[in-house]
């Protein structure tokens, strides 16, 4: 009888945890959503399998900052410059401790070159060394939306606006920025 009991219990917690989980449709093109990822550089779209993208998350009012990753594998985009199903978007589900089904969340896709590594951070470090000077790297607007529970028809990303994937600023650029910033410092001063 205990064994019988324990057994329930430990089915219906399973069950509890899985549909107690948010669920969202991580996909940059449907019915509801149309954002792009464009290439800055080239000013073509970002297709193919030289791009990985990641979608990260957490609870309304988190700090950029802050938001971690729904999947440690990334997805591609596809030949549209899309992430999609195809191309290894789809249901995503949150994770309890972080965010669950019902509760408000903020979402944002974060997307950069293949060759700077195959996770966001990973390759924002790689990035900002610029030691691939034809590397380029961009993160979405934050958007809010609420996950759903399973059964449920997953959440869309509602508000997700195509980017841009920007190269690194070359020295010289930061350094002009930092002389014109000195310049503006100093005649304020006077």
């Amino acid at each position: 009888m205990k064994k019988l009991l324990l057994t329930t219990f430990a089915i219906v917690a399973g069950c509890a945890l899985t549909y107690g989980q948010g669920q969202i449709n991580y996909t940059t093109f449907s019915t509801a959503v149309n954002a792009p990822i464009t290439n800055a550089l080239t000013g073509q779209l970002a297709t193919g399998t030289g791009y990985y993208a990641q979608l990260f998350y957490g609870p309304a009012g988190t700090a950029e900052g802050a938001l971690v990753s729904i999947t440690n594998n990334p997805a591609g985009l596809n030949a549209a410059g899309y992430v999609t199903t195809g191309s290894g978007g789809g249901t995503r589900y949150t994770q309890n401790a972080v965010l669950a089904a019902g509760s408000p969340g903020l979402f944002q896709i974060r997307a950069w070159s293949a060759a700077l590594g195959n996770n966001y951070d990973t390759a924002f470090a790689t990035w900002a060394g610029g030691t691939i000077p034809t590397a380029v790297l961009g993160k979405s607007n934050i958007i809010p939306v609420t996950p759903t529970a399973a059964p449920a028809t997953p959440a869309v990303l509602g508000g997700l606006q195509g980017f841009y994937l920007q190269p690194v600023p070359e020295p010289s650029v930061i350094a002009l920025g930092a002389l014109g910033l000195a310049a503006l410092l100093y005649r304020r001063r006077k």
